[in-house]
C-alpha cells in the first residue's frame, strides 16, 4: 500500500517520539528478537517507525511488513507521587524494592504495593531515568 499524507500523519500521530513498542513481526535476518522493547523515536515519509531497540538495535518497523505494538503503562499518576513521597522521606534506597514495599505499605500506599509485586523493571526504569 503506498504512503499517503493522511495515512503518515495517523502513524506519526500514534507513534510519537518517546512511545514504547514492543516487536511483533520483522522480516530481517538481523531483526531483534520477537518480543524486543525498545522507543520510538519518528516515523519517517515511507512511514517506518524509527526504534532504538533496548538491546541496541537500530532496525526501524518497515511499514506494511514488520508489526510493533505500543505498551501500555501500567504505572498511574497516582503511583508516581507514591514512588516521589516514599523518596522524599530519604528513609530508603529507592532500588531497594522489599524496603520500598514495606514502607509503601506503612504509608497506605497500597497501589504502589501492588505495583512492586508485578513490575519491578518499570519501576526501576522509572527511579533511574524517571520515565
Amino acid at each position: 500500500m503506498p504512503m499517503n499524507e493522511k495515512l503518515l500523519a495517523l502513524l506519526r500521530e500514534s507513534y510519537p517520539a518517546g512511545t514504547r513498542v514492543e516487536l511483533v513481526r520483522m522480516d530481517d535476518i538481523q531483526a531483534p528478537p520477537i518480543g524486543t522493547k525498545g522507543t520510538v523515536y519518528g516515523v519517517d515519509d515511507a512511514g517506518s517507525i524509527l526504534v532504538k531497540w533496548d538491546n541496541g538495535s537500530g532496525l526501524n518497523v518497515a511499514y506494511g511488513v514488520d508489526s510493533c505494538r505500543k505498551m501500555v503503562s501500567t504505572m498511574t499518576d497516582l503511583i508516581r507521587k507514591q514512588i516521589l513521597a516514599i523518596r522524599d522521606t530519604g528513609k530508603t534506597n529507592m532500588l531497594d524494592t522489599v524496603h520500598v514495599q514495606r514502607m509503601a505499605y506503612e504509608h497506605g500506599y497500597y497501589e504502589l504495593v501492588l505495583f512492586l509485586e508485578e513490575h519491578k523493571r518499570e519501576y526501576a526504569r522509572f527511579i533511574l531515568t524517571g520515565e
